[in-house]
């Protein structure tokens, strides 16, 4: 079966590949991070995928707009696969929630400002990086 992508089983196996290797990665970062204390209330791995993932879509969609060569394949395999599955949207919902219901109001507001605000920074800088402006 054909997809507007190319041929289904190659999507399948792009997005699947690249996400298996995102999830892991985000696991390392939560692993080896999120019981590291720093200054802030967010948990620290969760906040260094967000980041990160955040600082590569920049640099991907950057470098991928000038090739359209490419095929849809890798830019299924690093966009929706590989960056989909670094990024942790729910995982900052959740932990968000937590300080919500627990009276923690200062921190929820400053756990929130700092993936959606630095997640946003962190893109531009991707962008930034790729187009030669840093």
């Amino acid at each position: 079966m054909m997809t507007k992508d190319g041929p289904l089983w190659l999507v399948i196996l792009s997005v699947a590949t690249g996400a298996s290797i995102g999830a892991l990665l985000r696991w390392m970062l939560t692993y080896a991070f999120n019981n590291t204390q720093w200054f802030l209330n967010s948990p620290l791995g969760t906040v260094f995928s967000n980041l990160l993932a955040a600082y590569l879509m920049g640099m991907a969609l950057a470098w991928l707009s000038t090739r359209p060569e490419i095929s849809p394949a890798v830019r299924l395999f690093i966009i929706t696969g590989f960056l989909g599955a670094l990024s942790t949207l729910t995982a900052v919902l959740g932990e968000n929630l937590h300080f919500m219901l627990t009276g923690q109001w200062l921190a929820s507001i400053e756990h929130f400002a700092i993936h959606f605000g630095g997640a946003f920074f962190a893109l531009v800088l991707g962008v930034l990086t790729i187009r030669g402006h840093l």
